[in-house]
């Protein structure tokens, strides 16, 4: 008799036990709240973690602050552009052997305090079907898986 060695297309597998699948599809469901949420205020998800990062980290590098906010140098450097032209951050032109510092401006400052309150709504434990202790731990465990992949 042959025995037949398991094969994922003859295991009993179930998708819904594997956890970086369960991790995309619940962020690509946060995403489309989150971004449909920013968009009340004129902010796409991308250009908030930008605002907050910089606001947390005044006169950060691009390189420092791309890496905060997971994109590459060069998309940072594209992004950049678009909130310098937008009056959002400063990226003054840097002397000849100083690392470039970036701020917020006024404005971004302002676009950013219209975003906390939506932020902070959807940031309740029970808009997340979560509660306070699952939340922050939710939260700790999501940390710690950045950290690891990293």
């Amino acid at each position: 008799m042959v025995s037949r060695q398991p094969t994922l297309l003859n295991m009993d597998f179930d998708d819904d036990a594997v956890v970086p699948w369960t991790v995309v599809r619940a962020s690509h469901a946060l995403s489309r709240v989150f971004t449909a949420e920013l968009a009340a205020v004129g902010l796409k998800p991308h250009l908030f973690g930008i605002l907050a990062t910089l606001h947390r980290n005044p006169g950060m590098s691009s390189a420092d602050l791309a890496r905060q906010v997971r994109v590459t140098p060069q998309s940072m450097g594209s992004l950049l552009r678009g909130l310098v032209a937008d009056g959002l951050v400063e990226h003054p032109v840097p002397r000849r052997g100083q690392p470039l510092s970036i701020s917020l401006t006024p404005a971004g400052h302002e676009l950013l305090g219209r975003a906390w309150p939506v932020i902070a709504r959807m940031n309740r434990p029970a808009a997340l079907g979560l509660t306070e202790a699952e939340a922050a731990q939710l939260n700790a465990l999501l940390h710690r898986v950045l950290a690891a992949t990293d």
